[in-house]
C-alpha cells in the first residue's frame, strides 16, 4: 500500500496490520460480461489460487450466483487443502450501480436489479468481512494503486469491454459521484434522431460502441448471429463491416475528447476487452491532438481485461484493513473516494 493509503486508513480509525493473520486469506469476484473470474489471496493481496467460470448472465441472478457458490468455494478447498489457513474477508466486483437491496444499471444481467449482493454474499460464505463495488471503479483503483496510473494526479479510466463505461481517478482516489455513478458514459447522448433516452430503456453511447453492440449491429448488417470476436475479424474481409465499426469508434473518440477537456486529464488508460485492438488507442490519440489544448497520454491498462479482478484484490486487502468500518461500506469510500 502506497503512504498516502496508509495515512488515509489512519485516518478513518481502522487497523492498518493487513498481515497480522499471515495464514489468512481473501477472495476477490469479478463478475464479468462473459465470465466469473476469482483468486484467492494472501491479506496483502499476494495471489494463491485462481479460476474462472463462464457468467451465463442470462440464466438469471440465482442460477448465476448458484454456479459462483460452487466455483468459490471449490476455490477454497484449494488454497486450504493442505495448509493451515482463514478464511478472513471477500470482495465481489460487478457491472451496475450497487445498492444494498438490488443493483441498478446492469441491464444486460437479468434478475441483478433484485440481488443484495452484499447480503447474499455474507450468507453464502459466512464472512463478517464484505466489500462490494462496481467493476470499472474497481479496475481504476487497481490501476492507481498498482498499475498505469500510478502517481497521475488526474487520470481517466475508459473501460472497452461488453459494456461501456469509465472512471475518473484524482490524486490516486476513484471519484465516485453523488450516487456512486460517476463514469457511466454509455449513458451520454449521441445527438441523433429518434435517440432512446435511459429512462425508456436506452444506454445511447453504449448501444453503439460496447463489445455487445458492434455484435449486435453487426449481426443486423449480416442477416446473422455474429460475435464480437468475429465481427472485428470480418472488417479485414468485409469493408462495410469496417465502416461500421470505424464509424463507432470514431463516435467513441469524440466522447473522450468531450470528458477529456472536463477533467484535463494527463493520462488517458484503457482497459477492457476491446482495449488492445488495433486501432483505438491510435484513432484517440490523433483526434485528442487535435481537438485537445493539452492532450494526454494514452496508454493501454497494465492489468488488461483482468484490472476488474486486480481491483477486487486490492478492495479485499483495503476491506480486511479497515474490518472496523460498518459492515457493507466499500474500501472505496473509505480509501478511495474523493472528500
Amino acid at each position: 500500500m502506497h503512504v498516502k493509503d496508509l495515512t488515509e486508513i489512519q485516518r478513518t480509525g481502522a487497523i492498518v496490520d493487513v498481515d497480522v493473520d499471515p495464514n489468512g486469506f481473501l477472495l476477490a469476484i469479478d463478475f464479468g460480461g462473459t465470465k466469473i473470474a476469482m483468486a484467492t489471496t494472501t491479506p496483502a493481496g499476494q495471489r494463491l489460487h485462481e479460476t474462472e467460470i463462464p457468467t451465463l448472465a442470462e440464466q438469471g441472478a440465482e442460477a448465476v450466483m448458484r454456479r459462483m457458490f460452487e466455483a468459490a468455494r471449490a476455490l477454497i478447498a484449494k488454497t486450504l487443502a493442505g495448509v493451515e489457513r482463514r478464511f478472513l474477508a471477500v470482495a465481489a466486483v460487478t457491472p451496475g450501480i450497487i445498492e444494498p437491496d438490488g443493483i441498478r444499471l446492469a441491464p444486460n444481467n437479468p434478475g441483478w436489479d433484485q440481488l443484495a449482493l452484499h447480503d447474499v454474499l455474507r450468507a453464502g460464505f459466512g464472512a463478517q468481512c464484505v466489500t462490494v463495488e462496481t467493476d470499472v471503479k474497481a479496475a481504476a483503483l487497481a490501476e492507481a494503486r498498482c498499475g498505469a496510473l500510478v502517481g497521475v494526479d488526474c487520470g481517466l479510466y475508459l473501460n472497452l469491454g461488453t459494456g461501456l463505461a469509465a472512471a475518473a481517478v484524482i490524486d490516486g482516489k476513484v471519484l465516485r459521484g453523488a450516487n456512486g455513478a460517476s463514469g457511466e458514459i454509455g449513458y451520454q447522448l449521441r445527438g441523433v434522431a429518434d435517440e432512446v433516452l435511459f429512462a425508456d430503456g436506452g444506454a445511447s453511447l453504449e448501444g453503439f460502441v460496447s463489445g455487445r453492440a458492434i455484435a449486435d449491429r453487426v449481426s443486423v448488417l449480416l442477416g446473422r448471429n455474429v460475435s464480437t470476436h468475429e465481427a472485428f475479424a470480418l472488417q479485414d474481409s468485409l469493408p462495410h463491416v469496417a465502416a461500421l465499426i470505424e464509424d463507432a469508434f470514431a463516435c467513441l473518440a469524440r466522447h473522450v475528447v468531450n470528458l477529456t477537456l472536463m477533467l484535463d486529464p494527463s493520462r488517458i488508460v484503457i482497459g477492457g476487452g476491446m482495449a488492445r485492438i488495433p486501432g483505438i488507442p491510435d484513432g484517440m490519440r490523433s483526434l485528442l491532438a487535435r481537438a485537445v489544448p493539452y492532450p494526454p497520454e494514452v496508454a493501454i491498462a497494465a492489468f488488461g481485461h483482468g484490472a476488474a479482478l486486480q481491483g477486487a484484490i486490492v478492495a479485499a486487502s483495503d476491506a480486511w484493513a479497515l474490518r472496523r468500518s460498518p459492515p457493507g461500506r466499500s474500501p472505496l469510500r473509505e480509501v478511495a473516494s474523493v472528500t
